[in-house]
């Protein structure tokens, strides 16, 4: 797939025309980014943002006992950093590959020209903000609210929404993730969401698929809602 193909899906960009996808192209850097690579450090700043063609990239951060906690899983299409406009991850906030990923940064003056040029983009960017203030306003309550079963069920659910397709009662999770990364946004040990994870596949609400999990997303919404 060539350069200018993911560029018109990353979700900021995808209702442009060409002729302005063109110039991103003309002004922006892909870089290839291995599995397990430090993207974002709150240590080493970076005035950029970046834009996730294709991968899944970790964002978390260190509580004050010196635990990683999971705040996010993006993939394809996502954006990501900060720049002095905009903010859409914090200064405290790490980023790590967790696939093989491919990621395109822009210059920081030619960005911010861009986005003064094309409102409708500064418009996306307030709007993916928005979505994700709320996203982990929400992800927030229902971890600080629920016990372990409740917490995994509306991530499982929240991650399903975002990547995955409906097949019939079963809904994917179109993600590469393992009871450790489920565990570090949950608040909970690697062990207690394998057994827990294993009682949900035998009550039949979670299975394992190809690329990641299934769940039966309509039963699951009303045990949240109980």
């Amino acid at each position: 797939m060539d350069k200018l193909t993911l560029l018109s899906q990353i979700n900021l960009f995808d209702e442009l025309p060409m002729k302005d996808i063109k110039v991103i192209d003309k002004n922006s850097t892909m870089t290839p980014v291995k599995k397990g690579t430090q993207i974002l450090i709150p240590e080493q700043p970076l005035d950029v943002l970046f834009f996730l063609k294709k991968g899944q990239v970790r964002l978390y951060r260190m509580t004050a006992q010196g635990k990683q906690f999971t705040t996010d899983i993006l993939i394809d299409g996502n954006v990501f950093g900060e720049t002095e406009s905009f903010m859409l991850t914090d200064k405290e906030t790490y980023a790590e590959a967790m696939t093989d990923c491919y990621l395109c940064t822009m210059d920081k003056a030619k960005f911010e020209a861009f986005i003064r040029a094309t409102p409708e983009v500064s418009f996306k960017l307030i709007q993916i903000l928005s979505n994700q203030l709320k996203e982990t306003h929400d992800i927030s309550e229902k971890i600080a609210l629920g016990d372990i079963r409740y917490r995994t069920l509306f991530l499982l659910l929240k991650m399903s929404e975002k990547s995955g397709k409906r097949e019939k009662e079963w809904q994917t999770i179109n993600m590469r993730i393992t009871h450790e990364d489920i565990a570090t946004m949950v608040g909970s040990s690697r062990e207690t969401i394998s057994l827990l994870m294993s009682k949900l596949k035998k009550e039949g609400l979670v299975k394992k698929n190809l690329f990641g999990y299934s769940i039966k997303a309509d039963e699951i919404k009303k045990i949240i809602m109980e």
